[in-house]
């Protein structure tokens, strides 16, 4: 009997202008996808009987949504999950980044760059004098600092500049991009009938937002994609492709 038990590897990219995938990325291990199929219908009551009997059934709309689990904290899921771009950030220098004026001791102060190092502070007197690193603290990786004492060896004039070299890093801002659209590809087995290959392919997924990520947790983050499965107009309705997708077994 052909049960189903799947995994497999998952595959998004965007589309080209003549609806065709370009170019797609693995999402890493994917421990859950579904996809979810309905229609919106209109029924009919016959006026005979006197039953009021269902003698009709149109078929309205047709719906597809898609749901899929990512476990893996990628730049490529993130800038799906937040509608955003990922930004490859390269190693360089800062001369002079200002800090609030005044600063409390104790504070953290985050910088605009992370895995810093060499980090210098002064003061904005006209010949500036450089605050001892005994009186701050630097969090390199993370790039921020608390200032412990800025009153010995002062008076300083504030507010403090920064100066410091950061290394690479890859950042992800929210909601910087539309809606994304995209073509979703299922690459896998079927363990409950010999391994047997399957492959499935969704042409135009409108992504949401991730719904929430667990930032702080006992569990290994997991975050979920969503979205509605969109018809595809450049292919035929009655084509061997469909409009929507397709489930292939090999």
């Amino acid at each position: 009997m052909a049960y189903f038990s799947g995994q497999g590897r998952v595959y998004i990219g965007a589309r080209d202008i003549d609806g065709n995938p370009a170019g797609l990325t693995f999402v890493g291990n994917v421990p859950e996808l579904k996809v979810s199929l309905s229609v919106d219908t209109i029924e009919h009551q016959e006026a005979q009987s006197g039953q009021r009997l269902t003698d009709l059934q149109l078929i309205k709309t047709k719906k597809g949504e898609f749901a899929c689990t990512l476990e893996e904290l990628i730049a490529t899921n993130l800038a799906l999950a937040l509608y955003g771009i990922t930004t490859t950030i390269t190693p360089g220098t800062v001369t002079g980044e200002r800090l609030p004026n005044p600063v409390t001791p104790g504070s953290l102060y985050p910088l605009a760059h992370q895995n810093v190092s060499a980090v210098q502070i002064q003061d904005s007197d006209a010949t500036p004098r450089t605050l001892p690193v005994s009186q701050y603290s630097v969090n390199a990786k993370h790039g921020s600092l608390v200032m412990l004492d800025v009153t010995t060896g002062g008076p300083y004039v504030e507010p403090f500049t920064v100066d410091y070299a950061y290394g690479g890093a890859q950042s992800t801002a929210m909601f910087t991009q539309a809606l994304p659209e995209r073509w979703i590809r299922f690459e896998g087995l079927n363990t409950a009938d010999g391994n047997r290959e399957v492959v499935i392919d969704l042409y135009r997924v409108a992504i949401n937002p991730a719904k929430e990520l667990s930032i702080i947790t006992d569990e290994l983050l997991k975050f979920e994609l969503s979205g509605q499965v969109l018809a595809d107009l450049t292919k035929p309705a009655d084509g061997d492709l469909g409009q929507f997708g397709r489930l292939v077994l090999l």
